[in-house]
């Protein structure tokens, strides 16, 4: 079998670590970028599947002058969409500026609401986009043995 490999952008390592532990359990390649730098490493370098992006990320050395830190991820779904348009991209972020969401959305990239989105609604979305099987959040949200609580969100 081929392994996906995902590449999670996301500068704070709380929320980054149980989600690449769930991945990591499930099988998948989990690569990890705290910068827009970082990213772009790993986007040059490795072939990635799937990519998760966080809107407010440090730039980088690299980008740093060009990109501001509140939006460094905005910038990076749309080199993503530009030169990687074959990776799947889901931005997961706690910002809620719907004209960033908007801007996110209009690049066909899905945006999930970090914190509030339940990890097992997340997992099943990788997979669903990696593998072309579909998921059910409604069936997630219902079964108790499935880890609803606040401690299963990412």
């Amino acid at each position: 079998m081929n392994t996906k490999t995902i590449l999670l952008i996301d500068d704070e390592q709380a929320l980054l670590e149980p989600l690449a532990e769930a991945l990591e359990f499930e099988g998948y390649r989990v690569l990890k970028a705290r910068t827009a730098d970082e990213a772009f490493v790993f986007l040059n370098t490795e072939p990635i599947d799937l990519v998760t992006i966080d809107i407010m990320l440090d730039p980088g050395v690299e980008c740093g002058d060009d990109v501001d830190s509140h939006k460094t991820g905005l910038y990076l779904c749309g080199e993503v969409k530009k030169y990687w348009p074959e990776i799947d991209a889901f931005c997961i972020s706690v910002v809620s500026d719907m004209r960033v969401i908007k801007q996110v959305e209009s690049l066909g990239i899905r945006f999930l609401r970090k914190g509030e989105t339940p990890l097992r609604t997340v997992l099943n979305m990788f997979r669903s986009r990696l593998t072309g099987v579909a998921y059910s959040t409604e069936r997630d949200r219902q079964d108790p043995r499935r880890g609803t609580g606040k401690n299963s969100e990412y």
